[in-house]
């Protein structure tokens, strides 16, 4: 064995240590990423106890993930850089969530007022059945419930289009959901396989504190 052999080899334990000998195996299972007031990851509720205790020593500005069964923190500022362009196609998609879910709003507040309008025809539509009521026992006049029934129908016609648009509309927001969803399961893959490569990159070069 030659001599630089020999000073690798007595350097292995040192180096494996840190993460610089080997490069990872595994993939990351569980993550956290806090920056400020904002967080993102995939944890459960086992994770909550660690998740704690790393935010009450770190503060706000850290990340963790657990991979090859071991648990890791990163607090360089380098690497938190390269985990928030990670996560970049991700706030595109949340932004876009943003639009379909106003959108979204939107289209209740046309259905919420639909509904109203559905309310009073059918509470006219319930004078009028009363009104027939009282024709049928000889009480009122059918020519009078005839005028009633004419006006109810068109009030119904009238709530029909305005429910037609706010179906129109609806299947927009659909579609717009859809894309949304297409976009996550791109968003989430590209994601998952940045944050890796960040993950494994920190680890090689010594920058993923292994929480011991």
């Amino acid at each position: 064995m030659s001599g630089k052999a020999r000073a690798l080899a007595g350097l292995a334990p040192v180096l494996a240590a840190i993460g610089l000998f080997a490069a990872p195996q595994g993939t990351a299972t569980r993550y956290l990423i806090v920056s400020g007031d904002s967080s993102s990851g995939s944890w459960d509720s086992r994770d909550e106890g660690l998740i704690r205790e790393l935010r009450s020593k770190y503060g706000s500005h850290f990340a963790w993930f657990r991979q090859d069964g071991h648990d890791f923190v990163l607090t360089s500022d380098e690497v938190l850089a390269e985990l928030d362009t990670a996560m970049a196609p991700q706030r595109e998609v949340n932004r876009q969530q943003g639009d379909v879910n106003r959108h979204q709003s939107d289209v209740n507040r046309m259905q919420g007022k639909v509904n109203d309008l559905q309310s009073d025809v059918n509470r006219d539509q319930a004078e009028v059945n009363r009104r027939q009521s009282q024709v049928n026992h000889g009480q009122a006049s059918q020519a009078e419930v005839n005028r009633l029934q004419a006006e109810v129908n068109a009030e119904q016609n009238d709530v029909n289009k305005e429910q037609r648009k706010v179906s129109q509309e609806q299947a927009v927001v659909n579609r717009e959901q859809n894309e949304v969803n297409q976009m996550q399961a791109r968003a989430s893959a590209e994601v998952r396989e940045a944050l890796q490569e960040v993950f494994d990159s920190a680890r090689s070069r010594g920058l993923a504190r292994e929480i011991r």
